[in-house]
């Protein structure tokens, strides 16, 4: 028999604990849904969701929980953590495997059980990681139904919202009942954040909302909570002052239980806490703020070393609060206020908090999460050394940034410049240059600008010379030599002096010493962004052995400090430089860094770990693995540069499997992008069109300023020689591609593989009938392509020497132009 909640368990509530009956009813014998109940604080809204989960306990529901917080310092995804943990803990060994084996690796991610991760790329609102969630919770409901229940919306995280709503609108025929609860009075305002998150959310449940109780349900709660009737006039008074909050109503009657007036509960219901604490014995009332500032839920031992007293000491207060009803135990050490608008309002009633978060700070240090103690150093003040804050604050950044929570990212970050103010000028602009560099990676340009900018004031004005090199070589990164010429010169005076050196040059000259500074003086961070800085300075055709030794370096760097995305993308560089110099050892250095990605329980990792199996795939040949792969990496959260690459990887492939409706579809998409190097694209692509006259448009640009997009460039000098017979781009496309012969084309860090130098001298040679130095380029392009395992270049290379063997037609030409034919076919 279902339990009779109107009558068992609540007052004034038979309508929604009907509603909710009904909604329990149907997920035990055929699917769920999402119901909203909502209601303003202390409404009851948690007393109807805790009956509702007890009934669907007892009918054989899976039953968990989370609350979100209202917390700058929660994680990102924080009520999701705590559901996956509890149905981690309530699944039996079956389910959980099956949860498991469809939610993947994402659920550690989200669960945060891994090493602080280093600044990632992606943002908030990840796909892959929503469908692992979804998953999971799809594979338990096919046991038996499901009933995830999480409370306090309105204080959610923003990429928490739209998991939920991702969830519902994918489950909605699934055995899972999403039940949620928010105060919608906060909700409502226009500029409310959270306003349009939980609009979609509204649109497909069924709501419920909780008013106040009339006077026989104020007068039933004050007798259930005191023990005996109330006069009729005072509950005639609760009931006016109160408007019926159950909350209200039940403190109300506490207080009047204990010998106090009801009046204190004017003018709301912060008033009678304050008054119901002020009843407590002295020592109790001064503990708990310190536990408030701790949060919502608190451990026992960690109070006692923020309030800097005997553990044992700290147990007895804790039982006297525990009887007050003002706080709960959770067992196991752990505590939890027995209301949140109990912690706020110890909070609130703090004139100033900032040494409790100091000593918080100092409890919680070497145990808590990182946005946790970053949230205790930034609400700490002057309490905490600012350099000490701008740290916890940046390794926060970093850590949110692999969970791909990037709004906590970016609060993470602002709050250290914020705070590096007070800092040292060292400090101040380096945490202003990792703000600057997220905001650029974002999109937001002209604050990131303005950030930047100041980074190079404070650079200005400091006697440190590292400084202004570091701003510099960022300016040259982001907005090229002529802007951040002037930088650089000055930067270059103050670091190195001497004598004037050509600009080109003043970039790789800060580097070096920037680097040789580090080294000698230990200094880490300082070594890895110059490396960084080293590498990227340097990109471009013929570097690659310099590079394979920086990259070297970046690993053992990266191993020294258990930096594992250092070493993740130092790994990648690394096999893409061995590409570069036909090397085909590169795969047995693919395959350790894919198993490697494939392991690691960082979601950015294992992202950018299938990016690169699809560009291996497609150079393989593997055409339909590489566009499965691609497929399924999912475009929400990444930050634009990387969505733009993912469009450029799908016009890579279609090239070189010469389809050319899907090409163009896809420079259609990097139209609409930021995309460095669109019109080579369109160049390239005119020329496989055939659409010679829009190519040739672009046959007298300047090599572009940027490495990595040279070799694009490179290949389109050859493409069209080859396509126009000119004698003068012949010429100039042979100059270009001769001294790299041997070598690869590898642009955009890897993300373009455009075949063997030879391949492409080949197709100029043979444009101009030189066809023995054509067939000798081409006879090594497929040799090398043969190595390196990339089929489609081994392939195009045999059929074009089989062409050049039969155009220049010499005793025995036709005879192998045919064998390489066969073998080509043979080979597809």
């Amino acid at each position: 028999m279902p339990i009779d909640l109107a009558a068992h368990e609540l007052i004034g509530r038979e309508h929604p604990a009907a509603l909710l009956r009904a909604e329990i009813s149907r997920v035990v014998v055929s699917h769920g849904g999402l119901v909203l109940v909502t209601g303003e604080a202390g409404i009851g809204k948690t007393t109807l969701v805790t009956s509702a989960a007890g009934e669907a306990r007892q009918r054989g529901a899976l039953v968990v929980g989370g609350a979100c917080w209202e917390s700058d310092g929660a994680p990102g995804y924080w009520p999701w953590v705590q559901v996956i943990r509890a149905l981690r803990r309530a699944a039996d060994p079956e389910e959980w495997a099956a949860a498991t084996a469809e939610g993947g690796d994402s659920l550690a991610a989200l669960l945060g059980e891994a090493k602080a991760p280093a600044l990632g790329e992606a943002p908030a609102d990840d796909f892959r990681l929503f469908d692992a969630v979804t998953s999971a919770l799809v594979a338990l409901a096919q046991r038996r139904p499901v009933v995830i229940v999480i409370e306090d919306l309105h204080a959610s995280d923003p990429a928490s919202l739209r998991l939920l709503e991702f969830a519902a609108r994918q489950t909605w025929f699934e055995r899972l009942l999403l039940i949620g609860t928010y105060r919608d009075a906060e909700v409502e305002p226009v500029d409310h954040p959270l306003r349009d998150l939980l609009s979609p959310l509204v649109a497909k449940a069924t709501t419920i909302t909780l008013t106040g109780f009339d006077r026989p349900g104020v007068a039933a709660l004050m007798t259930r909570t005191a023990g005996f009737e109330p006069p009729p006039e005072l509950v005639e008074q609760v009931h006016l002052r109160t408007g019926g909050n159950p909350f209200f109503v039940e403190q109300t009657a506490r207080l009047w239980r204990s010998g106090g007036s009801a009046d204190v509960i004017a003018p709301g219901v912060r008033d009678a806490l304050l008054r119901r604490l002020s009843l407590l014995p002295e020592p109790v009332a001064e503990l708990l703020p310190a536990a408030a500032v701790l949060g919502r839920e608190f451990h026992r031992q960690a109070l006692a070393a923020a309030a800097g007293a005997p553990v044992a000491h700290v147990d007895r207060l804790l039982e006297l609060a525990v009887v007050a009803k003002l706080v709960v135990a959770r067992g196991g050490g752990a505590f939890a206020f027995a209301h949140d608008l109990v912690r706020e309002t110890l909070y609130d009633s703090l004139d100033d908090p900032r040494d409790l978060h100091a000593a918080a700070l100092a409890a919680l240090e070497g145990s808590a999460l990182p946005s946790e103690l970053a949230r205790h150093a930034y609400l700490a003040g002057d309490r905490v050394d600012p350099e000490r804050a701008v740290g916890l604050l940046l390794t926060a950044a970093r850590e949110a940034g692999g969970r791909l929570a990037g709004d906590e990212q970016l609060v993470h970050l602002r709050r250290a410049y914020a705070v590096s103010a007070a800092a040292s000028p060292r400090r101040r602009g380096v945490a202003a240059v990792d703000l600057g560099v997220e905001l650029h990676h974002r999109g937001e340009l002209d604050e990131a600008r303005r950030i930047l900018e100041e980074a190079a004031r404070i650079a200005d004005a400091t006697d440190d010379p590292e400084l202004p090199a570091r701003v510099a070589l960022i300016f040259h990164t982001h907005y090229g030599l002529t802007t951040a010429l002037d930088r650089l010169r000055d930067a270059h005076r103050r670091l190195i002096g001497g004598g004037p050196v050509p600009d080109e040059r003043l970039p790789l000259d800060l580097v070096l010493h920037l680097v040789s500074r580090a080294k000698q003086g230990g200094d880490d961070d300082a070594l890895s962004f110059g490396l960084w800085a080293h590498h990227d300075i340097i990109w471009g055709p013929g570097t690659a052995a310099e590079r394979m030794t920086l990259t070297s370096e970046l690993i053992e760097l990266a191993r020294r400090t258990s930096d594992d995305d250092l070493e993740h993308f130092a790994t990648a560089l690394r096999w893409g430089a061995m590409i570069e110099q036909g090397d085909p050892r590169y795969l047995e250095e693919f395959r350790h860094y894919v198993a490697r990605g494939r392991r690691s329980d960082r979601l950015h990792h294992v992202l950018t770990t299938d990016v690169d199996v699809s560009i291996i795939a497609g150079l393989a040949g593997r055409f339909a693995e590489a566009e499965e792969v691609l497929a399924g990496i999912p475009r929400g959260g990444w930050h634009d540069r990387f969505l733009f690459m993912l469009a450029h990887h799908r016009w890579a492939l279609m090239a070189l499997q010469g389809k050319l409706d899907e090409q163009e579809a896809a420079l259609r998409e990097l139209r609409a992008t930021d995309h460095p190097c669109v019109p080579l694209l369109e160049a390239l692509t005119a020329v496989h069109a055939g659409d010679l006259d829009t190519a040739l448009r672009h046959a007298d640009d300047e090599p572009p300023a940027s490495g990595m997009i040279q070799p694009i460039w490179l290949r389109l000098q050859a493409e069209l020689a080859a396509a126009t017979h000119d004698a003068d781009l012949c010429a100039r496309a042979r100059a270009l591609l001769a001294p790299h012969r041997g070598r690869w084309l590898v642009a955009l860090f890897g993300w373009e593989i455009s075949g063997p130098f030879d391949f492409w001298l080949g197709l100029v040679d043979a444009a101009e009938e030189r066809w023995d130095e054509a067939i000798e380029e081409l006879t090594a392009a497929y040799r090398s392509a043969d190595r390196m395992r990339a089929r489609p270049w081994s392939v195009l290379a045999r059929a074009h020497l089989a062409e050049t063997l039969l155009s220049r037609d010499g005793p025995g030409d036709a005879r192998s132009a045919q064998a390489l034919l066969e073998l080509s076919l043979i080979t597809i």
